[in-house]
């Protein structure tokens, strides 16, 4: 084995020591760069014939016997599929943490986490591995990794893609999401996937994008924010209108539903995946969990305790369609785009467990790195994540423009034409040899 070959070999082992990959099927097609796009695909999405797990014991020795929508779609256009990535179990948290198959590694620092729940698919695109990566997306888990990788994440809107073959969570949240190191990747998967035409949306000369003001945004690292205010007058620099906006009211109605529908969805899909795919029921299950915080949350939600029914309900029937309406509203007024960082910090150290340090002071790990991409994933918008730099140690930066929903190719033509302030297409992380 000798040229590319050698090289792919060699990327593939890194991504290993980085526990990024779930497993390697030889027949799906050469992993160095050929005629056929090669799409690596997260372990709780079906790809016919490989190992279905979601990256847990509770579905090991699973195998999908056929293909998922989206990836039967990507199939008839000529990909292939060789690697599965891995995930933070039952794709259950933002940190990329698995007692299973071992907590996945930043590429750019392997003392730092790749995020999650998507952090294989982050790490071994940011390696080089593949032209594209197929995951999920629940609040935030293909631009998290992807901010922290260094590599483009791009959430559609909630309906979009075809939801069969997913081991979810909360279908009121839950969609496939696309991840690459530049954008026609994505360009090319969404409009393969979605059915629609490629032809370019028309866009305005001069592109409105409302951002937060500085308090809205709350605690940032310095090179976060610096990275922010350097984007904002870049793209101000291009001709985009600036716009300060107060959405206060859109975080409030979030944390007010966000939490109990997806912990109370997740509960009914397990339950119902659970035994169709091992025969098992979930309850009788729960101990081949393989993290006690995975556990414990899906024991809890599993109760009732944690999410009574009537707080689901008032939840799901009133507050939800009110954050769809407030997003709606702000659109509405001619606004093309909402700016924010994607995490308000670089990649944080490997096992922190639930708590990350942000600027000295240790906070909860969920709510701090979902903190931006929780909103927009509960009203189902289309988001994209771009790298934006990098801190002084050489860890990337992530910056997020999130759209109206049903205008997945304005946004992401937007991202393309305003690539300037950011990275298009990201350098592959150079692993270590030895």
């Amino acid at each position: 084995m000798s040229g590319a070959g050698e090289d792919s070999a060699w990327r593939l082992a890194a991504a290993r020591g980085l526990n990024a990959i779930a497993a390697h099927d030889a027949r799906e097609g050469a992993l160095s760069p050929g005629s056929a796009p090669i799409v690596l695909v997260k372990d709780n999405i079906a790809v016919r014939g490989q190992s279905w797990t979601a990256g847990s014991p509770l579905f090991a020795g699973c195998r999908a016997d056929r293909d998922a929508g989206a990836v039967d779609r990507l199939r008839q256009a000529g990909a292939c599929f060789p690697i599965r990535t891995t995930l933070h179990e039952l794709a259950f948290g933002v940190t990329g943490a698995n007692a299973w198959s071992g907590d996945i590694a930043n590429p750019h620092d392997p003392g730092g986490i790749a995020g999650g729940s998507s952090g294989g698919a982050g790490a071994a695109l940011a390696l080089g591995l593949g032209d594209l990566a197929l995951v999920t997306d629940t609040g935030g888990s293909a631009r998290i990794p992807a901010a922290l990788c260094g590599v483009i994440g791009f959430r559609p809107s909630t309906g979009r893609y075809p939801a069969e073959g997913l081991i979810g969570l909360s279908p009121s949240r839950d969609t496939l999401g696309l991840m690459a190191r530049a954008l026609a990747p994505i360009l090319w998967a969404d409009a393969v996937i979605a059915g629609e035409a490629k032809e370019e949306p028309d866009l305005p000369g001069s592109p409105t994008i409302v951002v937060p003001d500085r308090h809205a945004l709350g605690t940032l690292e310095p090179a976060v924010e610096a990275a922010f205010a350097r984007t904002v007058a870049a793209l101000e620099a291009l001709g985009a209108r600036i716009v300060p906006c107060d959405l206060s009211r859109i975080t409030a109605l979030d944390e007010a539903c966000g939490f109990p529908i997806a912990l109370f969805e997740a509960a009914r899909s397990l339950t119902a995946s659970v035994p169709a795919l091992t025969g098992r029921d979930l309850a009788s299950s729960l101990g081949r969990i393989a993290g006690a915080d995975v556990r414990e949350l899906v024991a809890s939600a599993l109760s009732g305790d944690a999410v009574p029914q009537a707080v689901y309900e008032e939840a799901i029937g009133t507050t939800w369609p009110a954050l769809r309406a407030a997003f709606a509203d702000l659109f509405a007024g001619g606004i093309d785009a909402v700016l924010q960082p994607t995490v308000p910090m670089v990649a944080p150290s490997l096992g922190g467990g639930e708590t990350v340090t942000l600027c000295g002071e240790a906070v909860p790990a969920f709510p701090t790195l979902s903190r931006f991409t929780r909103p927009d994933s509960m009203a189902g918008l289309p988001a994209i994540s771009l790298p934006a730099g990098e801190d002084a140690a050489g860890l990337p930066i992530g910056m997020m423009l999130t759209g109206a929903r049903g205008r997945d190719r304005a946004l992401l033509h937007l991202a393309a034409r305003l690539a300037d302030p950011f990275r298009d297409s990201a350098a592959p992380a150079t692993p270590r040899r030895g």
